[in-house]
């Protein structure tokens, strides 16, 4: 398997022996097998992620997101809103006044922010952003990185 797909999980995850030996091992993350979620939506795709990743201890809703996300950038699958897991993009948001929402996906809560409400608070406070994108997992990144300058 090409760890490469799953890095950001990987690096993310306290607990990368349990990650790499119970979840990412499966065959459904073989990198062979990722085009099988080709014609998925991003939620369809959490949410088999998390069933899977439910079932193991340690493994946490960062490191489903960030599986979800990699297989949805490796089928090209946009995710439309910014979704608020991991403590830089909480700090970002709160560093940017923006009060975040929350969307029920099956049995999942997840925070979320808009990326015109981000694209517009940085506009208001003269924050250069040097990216065009219309993918919530390019701005997670993106507010995640910025956020560590201040």
């Amino acid at each position: 398997m090409d760890n490469n797909v799953f890095q950001e999980a990987i690096d993310h995850c306290r607990w990368k022996k349990v990650l790499h030996n119970e979840v990412l091992t499966r065959t459904e993350f073989q990198e062979h097998n990722l085009h099988n979620f080709v014609s998925k939506s991003f939620y369809e795709i959490l949410l088999f992620v998390h069933n899977i990743c439910d079932k193991v201890y340690g493994i946490g809703m960062l490191t489903v997101y960030d599986i979800t996300s990699a297989i949805c950038r490796y089928n090209k699958i946009n995710i439309d809103k910014i979704y608020v897991i991991g403590n830089g993009p909480k700090r970002a948001i709160n560093l940017l006044n923006i009060k975040s929402k929350t969307q029920k996906i099956g049995s999942i809560t997840l925070r979320y922010v808009e990326i015109p409400e981000v694209l517009r608070a940085f506009k208001e406070r003269n924050y250069e952003i040097n990216f065009n994108s219309n993918n919530g997992d390019v701005f997670e990144t993106y507010l995640c990185n910025w956020q560590k300058v201040f």
